[in-house]
């Protein structure tokens, strides 16, 4: 395989100044928890991607997608949002934030090598995103700390982009461990972690690859409800956090909501308080809670969230029928993407047999990638 001094040499007659490599990164639990500033569990993949940056004598900036072949330019006083520059527009962003905040630079050549998959969850375009801000730093000795750094990645992805960020992926993409997961509080971003080591049990990720449809609006939908329905709920409680009340008083100060913002509100608390007993059973190496947490978690997920589909729900429901599998559940925001599962090495070869059914019913090939967390960032 080609590494990206290569790529970056052979593409401006030039070796690379600085290379960085970003992992992507999951939710194993808790991924709408920001919600309720609550609790969740995340870890670094075995997928990265990476950046390679030389200086330039002009004011141009060119941009070569190794895994696509294809090629953007543009000039520092032009750094916007073209919607045809598509990958390109998350190192603009980066770009642009870094500019805006008074660290200056001139033209630069930009080489972009990835293989985080697109649409499983992994945080690819905060990959990108995080792999521009560190190569930057590295390459001018920009004096920022990694406060300042994440407020520039989280703002080209939101303000340059209009897309979602969470602090709690670019956290993780900086600070991870190998063998470890991270338990966030996501009120003060606080995290401890979590050694992963289940024995000969293994974590799967299986990418549904159904093919991607707008859902961003049913999300934000969700999202909107909640924020209302806590609201209204935080109002009848005695202040403090509304993640650390009792059930039951949760579900006594969500009966005055409609009945579908009142599930919404339930599913995020609960979920949050998933995350917290799902971390102790990682920590006790009880696969078996562990898995049963997966598995209600991903009940939420499908009847009270409502962001699982037909083909995510196959394949959760036909793994847990497989002797050997703890649990399942979906990771990534949903409509899509991506399961994750636990399972024993033998019932490992029986669900790679129920993929084939999988394929036949609903004509996408799935991708299994067995999931192992990995390191930070780190400079090539």
């Amino acid at each position: 395989m080609t590494s990206i001094h290569e790529l970056h040499s052979n593409e401006y007659g030039e070796p690379p100044e600085v290379a960085v490599s970003v992992p992507g990164v999951i939710t194993l639990m808790g991924e709408y928890s920001d919600l309720c500033d609550g609790y969740a569990l995340t870890g670094a993949v075995d997928c990265t991607t990476e950046i390679s940056i030389s200086r330039r004598t002009d004011n141009s900036l060119r941009f070569y997608s190794a895994e696509l072949d294809e090629r953007k330019r543009t000039t520092i006083p032009n750094l916007k949002y073209r919607r045809e520059d598509r990958w390109a527009n998350y190192i603009k962003g980066v770009l642009y934030e870094t500019y805006r905040r008074n660290f200056l630079f001139k033209g630069l050549n930009i080489t972009v090598k990835s293989n985080i998959p697109q649409r499983v969850g992994l945080r690819a375009s905060t990959a990108v995103c995080t792999s521009t801000a560190l190569a930057l730093k590295e390459l001018f000795s920009f004096d920022v700390d990694d406060n300042q750094l994440i407020q520039a990645i989280y703002f080209a992805e939101t303000s340059f982009l209009q897309s979602k960020s969470r602090l709690v992926d670019i956290m993780t993409m900086l600070n991870a461990k190998e063998g470890y997961v991270m338990l966030f509080d996501l009120h003060s971003f606080e995290f401890s972690y979590i050694p992963v080591d289940m024995g000969s049990d293994v974590f799967l990720i299986t990418e549904s690859n159904v093919p991607p449809f707008p859902v961003r609006e049913e999300i934000v939908y969700r999202e909107e409800e909640c924020q209302q329905g806590l609201a209204v709920m935080r109002s009848k409680l005695q202040g403090g956090f509304i993640r650390d009340y009792s059930i039951g008083a949760i579900n006594a100060a969500a009966a005055p909501l409609p009945e579908e913002q009142k599930r919404f509100c339930v599913y995020v608390l609960e979920e949050s308080y998933r995350v917290q007993e799902a971390g102790h059973a990682l920590e006790q190496k009880d696969s078996l809670a562990y898995g049963r947490f997966m598995n209600r978690s991903q009940a939420g997920l499908r009847d009270q969230f409502e962001v699982s589909c037909p083909e995510i729900d196959w394949l959760t429901k036909r793994a847990t029928e497989i002797n050997g599998c703890y649990g399942a559940n979906m990771i990534g925001p949903g409509f899509g993407g991506s399961t994750l599962s636990l399972m024993t090495q033998a019932a490992r070869d029986d669900y790679i047999k129920r993929l084939e059914e999988y394929e036949h019913i609903f004509g996408f090939h799935p991708e299994l990638i067995e999931y192992h967390p990995m390191g930070k960032s780190r400079i090539l």
